[in-house]
């Protein structure tokens, strides 16, 4: 049973839905309260970066990972991986077995979160949840409009993309948000009812896993992010979903840029350009410092009260572009595929960890995917290289206290979830 809401009708019901859930939504009651945010490990206004000058005269260079024949004798469990027709298996790296599990509609229709998969099925018309062995969970009825997961906040829900659909059939984003509880089958539906939000009139943005719903909501769901913008000005918005009020703005040029919360939803991460200059020659800034700037987008780290900063310099020297943000699952690292250049784009897979600003890069010699999925630890991550704007795909495998780097071919495969043993 899915239910259409508003805003105001979302934070009285929210309770309903979530009655076995880590979701919280503050009472209305206390928006008044002056401390809205949880007490964070690192804030903003504390982490140590490199000066100014230090950071402008840093180099592009990386390291080159080493190639391998076969999977890397020390990476083990079970990996969640999906073919060019979008079948997606689950292959045991200790046996060599596989478990065929079904067909998503698009790539963003599966999910994991280290313990369980979540995906779409679009031959049964479901929503269903497996064990790393393949044990079914959960299956909940899906909706034709229902084509990718977001987002995984807890153990007991799932954040879904509740595709519009035009007349002709394709597709009219935003999307409409449903939050689905996977025990009882329970969903709330929260329309995308913003001020001045963007309405698809020259396609798709490049937000990462927001590109189709437009609204990035913090896994408490107290906060989202939306582009937004006039015939005169773009710009990506931080909402109160509790106030109903604009937090604050970023300003940038469509096609916006990537955007992702950390997992306990105090920071998030956001690709912005240093400033921003209409057609009429207006400039909005959105760090004052007056560096030189060649075009592309730096990594901002904000709060959830709207403070940011800026970490990288990149733009100073080179147009860059930043994909796919995905913060590990301690919160101290940020991983992302980096693209620099314009005519020639170059591509590194690079770790920052947020304490220190510092960032370790890897060479790639092709594209990267949309994909970067870090162990239960955050000392590993997995990722997968497009190579020649084909279906050919080989794998990455990074390990953060070794600093060991290895690409694998894996039949052609993208690496989309990675159990480990006993998880």
């Amino acid at each position: 049973m899915r239910t259409k809401i508003s805003f105001v009708s979302f934070i009285l019901s929210i309770a309903l839905i979530a009655c076995t859930s880590e979701i919280t939504v503050v009472p209305t009651k206390t928006a008044v309260q002056e401390t809205l945010l949880p007490t964070p490990l690192v804030t903003v206004d504390q982490i140590p970066f490199s000066t100014i000058t230090q950071q402008f005269d840093s180099s592009f260079d990386c390291t080159f990972p080493k190639n391998s024949q076969s999977i890397p004798t020390f990476l083990n469990g079970t990996l969640l991986t999906m073919n060019g027709s979008n079948n997606i298996e689950l292959y045991n790296l200790s046996t060599n077995k596989t478990i065929t599990l079904g067909q998503v509609v698009i790539g963003t229709g599966v999910i994991s979160n280290r313990q369980k998969v979540a995906y779409i099925d679009g031959d049964e018309n479901q929503v269903s949840v497996v064990s790393s062995n393949g044990e079914i969970l959960a299956s909940v009825p899906a909706p034709e409009n229902w084509v990718e997961i977001i987002d995984w906040p807890d153990s007991d829900h799932l954040i879904i993309g509740n595709m519009p659909y035009r007349s002709d059939g394709g597709w009219y984003p935003p999307s409409s948000t449903i939050i689905l509880n996977i025990k009882n089958g329970q969903s709330i539906e929260i329309l995308p009812e913003y001020p001045d939000i963007y309405k698809y009139i020259s396609g798709p943005p490049r937000m990462g896993n927001y590109s189709y719903s437009l609204t990035a909501y913090d896994p408490t769901l107290n906060r989202v992010i939306y582009p937004a913008g006039t015939s005169k000005i773009e710009y990506m918005v931080l909402w109160d979903v509790q106030k109903m009020q604009e937090i604050t703005r970023f300003y940038t040029y469509y096609p916006y840029g990537e955007i992702a919360w950390n997992t306990d939803g105090t920071h998030f991460v956001i690709s912005l350009p240093p400033y921003y200059e209409t057609y009429s020659g207006e400039t909005y800034r959105n760090v004052s410092d007056n560096l030189p700037y060649v075009g592309g987008n730096e990594i901002f780290l904000a709060s959830q009260d709207g403070k940011s900063k800026r970490l990288t310099f990149w733009t100073t020297r080179k147009q860059t572009t930043i994909h796919s943000f995905s913060w590990s699952p301690n919160n101290q690292y940020v991983a992302f595929w980096l693209e620099t250049g314009d005519e020639k784009p170059e591509w590194q897979l690079s770790i920052l960890e947020i304490s220190t600003g510092e960032i370790t890069s890897y060479c790639i010699e092709d594209e990267g995917s949309l994909q970067i999925i870090w162990n239960s630890d955050s000392s590993s991550l997995i990722s997968t290289i497009s190579k020649d704007d084909s279906m050919n795909h080989e794998s990455i495998f990074i390990n953060l206290q070794s600093n060991a780097a290895m690409i694998w071919s894996f039949e052609n495969r993208m690496v989309v979830g990675w159990f480990e043993p006993n998880q």
